[in-house]
């Protein structure tokens, strides 16, 4: 079942099935937020493959939690963000994507200025970091 953004064929049920695989492989350290992260990735599900138009708005946070536990675990969600950065930026954000994940999720509104900041205090330059905010943003959009 496809989820409703920006663009349709971008995050599938599929894509947070295999996150949820994910977390159960890595864990994130305690159990009670192993169950709680599969809980918020199941329920993820269910809002975004639900029949009808999601709330644009909630849609774009549940996309944004995504990619962050996506940077944080990696998988097929991951592998599609990263097919659309050149293989120097992919090595980058493969690199720093507990970072940038920390980061993200430490933002209350996500833009390209922030981004590509953090981007660039972590040793990337302008052209990188402004590939890779854009990229992460039009992926939640």
């Amino acid at each position: 079942m496809m989820i409703s953004t920006g663009e349709p064929h971008l995050i599938t049920g599929s894509d947070i099935d295999d996150l949820i695989v994910r977390v159960r492989l890595n864990g994130t350290g305690t159990p009670e937020g192993d169950a709680a992260l599969e809980a918020e990735l199941e329920a993820a599900r269910t809002f975004l493959c639900s029949p009808g138009n999601p709330d644009p708005a909630v849609a774009r946070l549940v996309r944004q939690r995504l990619v962050v536990i996506a940077l944080r675990h990696g998988g097929a969600l991951l592998a599609k963000l990263l097919a659309r950065l050149s293989s120097r930026e992919t090595a980058m954000v493969r690199r720093y994507a507990h970072r940038l994940a920390r980061f993200l999720d430490s933002l209350e509104t996500w833009a390209a200025q922030p981004i590509m900041l953090a981007l660039m205090r972590i040793g990337l330059c302008y052209a990188e970091a402004e590939d890779i905010a854009v990229t992460v943003l039009m992926f939640v959009w």
